[in-house]
Protein backbone atom coordinates (compact mmCIF):
# COMPACT_ATOMS: atom_id res chain seq x y z
CA UNK A 1 0.00 0.00 0.00
CA UNK A 2 1.17 3.56 -0.50
CA UNK A 3 1.92 5.97 1.78
CA UNK A 4 -0.54 8.41 0.46
CA UNK A 5 -3.21 4.85 0.64
CA UNK A 6 -2.20 4.45 4.13
CA UNK A 7 -2.96 7.66 5.11
CA UNK A 8 -6.01 7.78 3.82
CA UNK A 9 -6.76 4.61 5.99
CA UNK A 10 -5.97 6.47 9.07
CA UNK A 11 -7.61 9.06 8.07
CA UNK A 12 -10.46 9.43 11.16
CA UNK A 13 -14.05 10.82 10.27
CA UNK A 14 -14.55 12.81 12.83
CA UNK A 15 -18.29 14.57 13.66
CA UNK A 16 -19.37 17.92 15.38
CA UNK A 17 -22.64 18.48 16.89
CA UNK A 18 -24.07 21.88 15.59
CA UNK A 19 -25.26 23.48 18.68
CA UNK A 20 -28.86 24.53 18.34
CA UNK A 21 -29.16 28.07 18.96
CA UNK A 22 -30.78 29.56 21.79
CA UNK A 23 -34.11 30.82 21.62
CA UNK A 24 -34.29 34.60 20.10
CA UNK A 25 -36.99 36.86 21.17
CA UNK A 26 -39.42 37.97 18.08
CA UNK A 27 -38.53 40.47 16.42
CA UNK A 28 -40.97 43.82 17.30
CA UNK A 29 -42.38 45.36 13.97
CA UNK A 30 -44.47 48.80 13.38
CA UNK A 31 -47.32 49.79 12.12
CA UNK A 32 -49.73 52.98 11.99
CA UNK A 33 -52.15 55.28 14.35
CA UNK A 34 -54.76 54.28 11.75
CA UNK A 35 -54.44 50.74 11.57
CA UNK A 36 -54.87 50.14 15.33
CA UNK A 37 -57.37 52.44 15.90
CA UNK A 38 -59.27 50.36 13.02
CA UNK A 39 -58.72 47.21 14.57
CA UNK A 40 -59.65 48.54 17.67
CA UNK A 41 -63.12 49.95 16.69
CA UNK A 42 -63.82 47.09 15.06
CA UNK A 43 -63.21 44.31 17.38
CA UNK A 44 -64.89 46.69 20.48
CA UNK A 45 -68.04 47.44 18.57
CA UNK A 46 -67.64 50.71 19.49
CA UNK A 47 -70.83 51.70 17.69
CA UNK A 48 -72.88 49.76 19.89
CA UNK A 49 -72.56 52.10 22.62
CA UNK A 50 -74.24 54.84 23.11
CA UNK A 51 -71.46 56.96 25.59
CA UNK A 52 -71.13 60.35 26.58
CA UNK A 53 -67.10 59.62 25.71
CA UNK A 54 -65.69 59.54 22.56
CA UNK A 55 -65.14 56.42 21.73
CA UNK A 56 -62.14 56.03 19.34
CA UNK A 57 -59.21 57.51 18.09
CA UNK A 58 -59.62 61.11 20.37
CA UNK A 59 -56.09 62.74 18.82
CA UNK A 60 -54.01 62.15 16.19
CA UNK A 61 -50.40 63.81 16.57
CA UNK A 62 -48.29 64.42 13.64
CA UNK A 63 -46.39 61.08 13.73
CA UNK A 64 -48.47 58.30 11.91
CA UNK A 65 -46.04 55.57 12.49
CA UNK A 66 -46.08 53.35 15.54
CA UNK A 67 -43.28 51.36 16.85
CA UNK A 68 -44.48 51.87 20.60
CA UNK A 69 -47.82 51.77 22.30
CA UNK A 70 -48.17 53.00 25.82
CA UNK A 71 -51.77 52.03 28.13
CA UNK A 72 -53.20 53.25 30.78
CA UNK A 73 -56.23 53.52 32.57
CA UNK A 74 -56.16 57.63 32.52
CA UNK A 75 -55.16 60.16 29.94
CA UNK A 76 -53.63 63.20 32.78
CA UNK A 77 -51.35 64.90 31.53
CA UNK A 78 -48.63 63.87 33.95
CA UNK A 79 -49.05 60.36 31.69
CA UNK A 80 -48.92 61.87 28.47
CA UNK A 81 -45.80 62.97 29.28
CA UNK A 82 -44.31 59.13 30.43
CA UNK A 83 -45.80 57.99 27.27
CA UNK A 84 -43.46 60.35 25.60
CA UNK A 85 -40.65 59.85 28.15
CA UNK A 86 -40.90 56.33 26.66
CA UNK A 87 -40.60 56.50 23.38
CA UNK A 88 -44.18 55.78 22.63
CA UNK A 89 -46.08 57.25 19.50
CA UNK A 90 -49.97 56.27 20.40
CA UNK A 91 -51.20 56.21 24.13
CA UNK A 92 -54.45 53.74 24.80
CA UNK A 93 -56.71 54.37 27.80
CA UNK A 94 -59.97 53.89 28.90
CA UNK A 95 -60.69 57.69 30.35
CA UNK A 96 -59.86 60.02 27.31
CA UNK A 97 -59.63 63.58 26.83
CA UNK A 98 -62.76 64.19 25.40
CA UNK A 99 -66.90 63.65 26.94
CA UNK A 100 -69.94 65.09 25.71
CA UNK A 101 -69.18 69.04 23.90
CA UNK A 102 -65.00 69.26 23.65
CA UNK A 103 -64.09 71.92 26.19
CA UNK A 104 -62.54 75.26 25.57
CA UNK A 105 -58.74 74.30 24.72
CA UNK A 106 -57.15 76.42 27.47
CA UNK A 107 -54.90 75.52 30.64
CA UNK A 108 -54.41 72.10 31.29
CA UNK A 109 -56.10 70.56 28.64
CA UNK A 110 -53.87 72.98 26.10
CA UNK A 111 -50.47 71.60 27.90
CA UNK A 112 -52.02 67.93 27.19
CA UNK A 113 -52.77 68.69 23.71
CA UNK A 114 -49.66 70.16 23.24
CA UNK A 115 -47.92 67.79 24.79
CA UNK A 116 -49.14 65.50 22.35
CA UNK A 117 -48.66 67.18 18.77
CA UNK A 118 -44.84 68.33 20.06
CA UNK A 119 -43.85 65.21 21.57
CA UNK A 120 -46.09 62.90 19.05
CA UNK A 121 -48.42 61.04 21.11
CA UNK A 122 -51.54 59.99 19.57
CA UNK A 123 -54.81 59.03 22.01
CA UNK A 124 -56.84 56.49 21.28
CA UNK A 125 -60.15 55.82 24.05
CA UNK A 126 -62.29 53.52 24.53
CA UNK A 127 -64.97 53.75 27.66
CA UNK A 128 -68.02 51.91 28.07
CA UNK A 129 -67.13 49.42 25.22
CA UNK A 130 -64.52 48.79 27.04
CA UNK A 131 -66.31 47.96 30.31
CA UNK A 132 -68.83 45.09 28.48
CA UNK A 133 -66.80 43.78 25.91
CA UNK A 134 -67.68 40.06 26.47
CA UNK A 135 -63.96 38.76 26.17
CA UNK A 136 -61.70 42.27 26.92
CA UNK A 137 -63.97 44.33 28.85
CA UNK A 138 -63.26 45.18 32.50
CA UNK A 139 -65.71 43.20 34.33
CA UNK A 140 -65.33 39.87 31.96
CA UNK A 141 -61.64 39.90 32.70
CA UNK A 142 -62.27 40.49 36.35
CA UNK A 143 -65.44 37.58 36.50
CA UNK A 144 -62.12 35.69 34.99
CA UNK A 145 -59.79 37.19 37.56
CA UNK A 146 -61.95 35.47 40.26
CA UNK A 147 -62.30 32.39 38.78
CA UNK A 148 -66.08 32.88 38.24
CA UNK A 149 -68.43 30.54 36.44
CA UNK A 150 -70.99 30.67 34.17
CA UNK A 151 -70.44 34.40 32.75
CA UNK A 152 -72.96 36.11 31.57
CA UNK A 153 -74.14 39.48 30.39
CA UNK A 154 -75.33 41.60 32.75
CA UNK A 155 -76.57 45.33 33.36
CA UNK A 156 -78.10 46.80 30.18
CA UNK A 157 -77.54 50.17 28.84
CA UNK A 158 -79.06 51.88 25.94
CA UNK A 159 -79.40 48.74 23.88
CA UNK A 160 -75.74 47.42 25.35
CA UNK A 161 -74.52 45.92 28.53
CA UNK A 162 -71.87 47.02 30.34
CA UNK A 163 -71.21 44.43 33.29
CA UNK A 164 -71.17 40.70 33.59
CA UNK A 165 -72.54 38.37 36.25
CA UNK A 166 -71.27 35.00 36.94
CA UNK A 167 -70.90 32.29 40.02
CA UNK A 168 -68.44 31.65 42.36
CA UNK A 169 -66.92 27.85 42.22
CA UNK A 170 -66.92 27.75 46.15
CA UNK A 171 -69.49 30.03 47.68
CA UNK A 172 -68.01 32.97 50.22
CA UNK A 173 -68.92 35.70 52.42
CA UNK A 174 -68.36 39.17 50.64
CA UNK A 175 -65.18 39.47 53.03
CA UNK A 176 -63.53 36.71 51.77
CA UNK A 177 -64.15 37.94 47.60
CA UNK A 178 -63.16 41.63 49.01
CA UNK A 179 -59.54 39.93 50.87
CA UNK A 180 -59.09 38.72 47.04
CA UNK A 181 -59.88 41.87 45.57
CA UNK A 182 -56.89 43.32 47.47
CA UNK A 183 -54.04 42.01 45.21
CA UNK A 184 -54.88 43.65 42.15
CA UNK A 185 -52.88 47.12 40.88
CA UNK A 186 -54.23 50.10 42.99
CA UNK A 187 -57.05 48.71 44.91
CA UNK A 188 -58.55 50.16 48.27
CA UNK A 189 -57.02 48.24 51.52
CA UNK A 190 -59.70 47.12 52.30
CA UNK A 191 -62.01 47.68 49.80
CA UNK A 192 -65.41 49.10 51.31
CA UNK A 193 -67.74 46.43 51.60
CA UNK A 194 -72.03 47.30 52.46
CA UNK A 195 -72.71 43.52 54.04
CA UNK A 196 -76.15 43.82 53.07
CA UNK A 197 -76.98 40.31 51.03
CA UNK A 198 -77.14 36.79 51.93
CA UNK A 199 -73.52 35.58 54.45
CA UNK A 200 -72.59 33.18 51.94
CA UNK A 201 -72.64 34.59 48.45
CA UNK A 202 -72.99 32.86 45.13
CA UNK A 203 -74.08 34.54 42.58
CA UNK A 204 -71.63 38.00 41.75
CA UNK A 205 -72.78 40.80 39.66
CA UNK A 206 -69.78 43.25 38.21
CA UNK A 207 -70.04 46.82 36.64
CA UNK A 208 -66.88 48.42 37.02
CA UNK A 209 -66.10 51.84 37.74
CA UNK A 210 -68.72 54.08 39.23
CA UNK A 211 -71.68 51.74 39.58
CA UNK A 212 -72.25 51.25 43.10
CA UNK A 213 -76.29 52.14 42.84
CA UNK A 214 -77.06 49.06 40.87
CA UNK A 215 -78.04 47.27 43.85
CA UNK A 216 -81.95 47.64 42.50
CA UNK A 217 -81.14 46.01 39.27
CA UNK A 218 -78.98 43.48 41.23
CA UNK A 219 -81.69 42.30 43.69
CA UNK A 220 -84.23 42.04 41.02
CA UNK A 221 -81.79 39.62 39.05
CA UNK A 222 -81.16 37.25 41.94
CA UNK A 223 -77.47 38.59 42.23
CA UNK A 224 -76.09 38.31 46.21
CA UNK A 225 -73.05 40.75 45.07
CA UNK A 226 -71.94 43.41 43.62
CA UNK A 227 -68.82 44.07 42.25
CA UNK A 228 -67.84 48.11 41.44
CA UNK A 229 -64.80 50.77 41.54
CA UNK A 230 -66.37 53.84 43.88
CA UNK A 231 -68.99 54.57 46.09
CA UNK A 232 -72.18 56.96 46.08
CA UNK A 233 -73.52 58.27 49.21
CA UNK A 234 -76.90 56.86 48.23
CA UNK A 235 -75.49 53.27 47.52
CA UNK A 236 -75.53 52.37 51.48
CA UNK A 237 -79.28 52.59 51.50
CA UNK A 238 -80.32 51.05 48.43
CA UNK A 239 -77.92 48.09 49.24
CA UNK A 240 -79.53 48.05 52.75
CA UNK A 241 -83.10 48.23 51.52
CA UNK A 242 -82.71 45.58 48.23
CA UNK A 243 -80.69 43.05 50.42
CA UNK A 244 -77.54 43.29 48.45
CA UNK A 245 -74.24 43.37 49.20
CA UNK A 246 -71.86 45.82 47.22
CA UNK A 247 -68.02 45.70 47.25
CA UNK A 248 -66.38 48.75 46.38
CA UNK A 249 -62.60 47.98 45.33
CA UNK A 250 -61.61 51.46 43.70
CA UNK A 251 -62.38 53.02 40.78
CA UNK A 252 -59.05 52.69 39.02
CA UNK A 253 -58.70 48.75 39.89
CA UNK A 254 -61.79 47.75 38.92
CA UNK A 255 -60.42 49.45 35.26
CA UNK A 256 -57.29 48.24 34.36
CA UNK A 257 -58.00 44.78 32.70
CA UNK A 258 -59.67 45.55 29.97
CA UNK A 259 -56.58 47.81 29.10
CA UNK A 260 -54.23 45.14 30.28
CA UNK A 261 -56.06 43.01 27.75
CA UNK A 262 -55.79 45.31 24.94
CA UNK A 263 -52.04 45.16 25.52
CA UNK A 264 -51.97 41.35 24.57
CA UNK A 265 -53.53 42.23 21.48
CA UNK A 266 -51.52 44.50 20.63
CA UNK A 267 -48.62 42.51 21.25
CA UNK A 268 -49.82 39.27 19.38
CA UNK A 269 -51.58 40.77 16.23
CA UNK A 270 -49.34 43.94 15.74
CA UNK A 271 -46.07 42.66 17.65
CA UNK A 272 -45.69 46.04 18.32
CA UNK A 273 -43.60 47.11 21.56
CA UNK A 274 -46.08 48.74 24.76
CA UNK A 275 -45.19 50.34 28.22
CA UNK A 276 -47.87 49.95 31.03
CA UNK A 277 -48.35 53.12 32.66
CA UNK A 278 -49.41 52.65 36.45
CA UNK A 279 -50.64 55.64 38.36
CA UNK A 280 -53.17 54.96 40.73
CA UNK A 281 -55.38 57.33 42.00
CA UNK A 282 -56.82 55.86 45.33
CA UNK A 283 -60.51 56.14 44.30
Amino acid sequence: MTNTGTQRANLAVVTMAIPTPPPTEPTMSHTTVKAIAERLNSLLEIDKYADLALNGLQIESPILEVRKVALAVDAGLSIVEQAADHHCQMLIVHHGVLWGQCAAIVGPWARKLQACMTRGISIYAAHLPLDGHMELGNAAQLAQELGLENIAPEFPYKGATIGVRGQLTTPRSAQEVASQLCKFEGALQPPLVLPFGPPIIKTVGIATGAASTLSPECAASGIDLLITGESKQEAYHLAKEHQCSVICMGHYASETFGVRALERVLQREFRVETCWISEPTGI
